[in-house]
C-alpha cells in the first residue's frame, strides 16, 4: 500500500488518522512538530500528506510551500479547524491537492485520500 504522512500539532488527530489508514493497510507516519515536519517529509518520502493549517512555529501554508518547492508532485491535503474561504484559496494556490475542515467525516476523508493516492 501507500505511505501517508499526517502533520498536525494535535496528537489526537494524528492518532485517529493513523488508526484509520493503518487499518486499511497503509504505512502511516505522523509528526506533531511543524519544525521537524519538512525533514521528515524528505526522509520518509510519503505518497500523500494530510497537514493542518494552524500550527505553532511554522504554519501549514508556509510548510506547504516549502514542501512543494522540494517536490511539486507530492499531493498534500490541508486540514483545518478554522475553515474559511481565504485559507482554502491560499492553500489551493500554494499547491494543495484538497482542503478539508475539522471535524471531518471519516468516510469523506477516506475518499479524498483514496483519490489523492490514485496516480494520474
Amino acid at each position: 500500500m501507500s505511505k501517508i504522512m499526517v502533520i498536525d500539532d494535535e496528537e489526537s488527530v494524528c492518532e485517529v488518522l493513523n488508526k484509520i489508514f493503518s487499518q486499511e493497510g497503509h504505512d502511516v507516519v505522523t509528526e506533531t512538530s511543524s519544525e521537524k515536519a519538512y525533514d521528515r517529509v524528505v526522509k520518509e518520502k510519503p505518497d500523500c500528506i494530510l497537514m493542518d493549517i494552524k500550527m505553532p512555529m511554522i504554519g501549514g501554508i508556509e510548510l506547504l510551500a516549502k514542501i512543494k518547492a522540494h517536490n511539486k508532485d507530492l499531493r498534500i491535503i490541508m486540514i483545518t479547524g478554522y475553515g474559511n474561504i481565504e485559507n482554502a484559496i491560499e492553500s489551493i494556490k500554494t499547491g494543495a491537492y484538497d482542503y478539508i475542515t475539522k471535524p471531518f467525516d471519516i468516510d469523506f476523508i477516506r475518499s479524498v485520500v483514496k483519490r489523492c493516492l490514485v496516480k494520474s
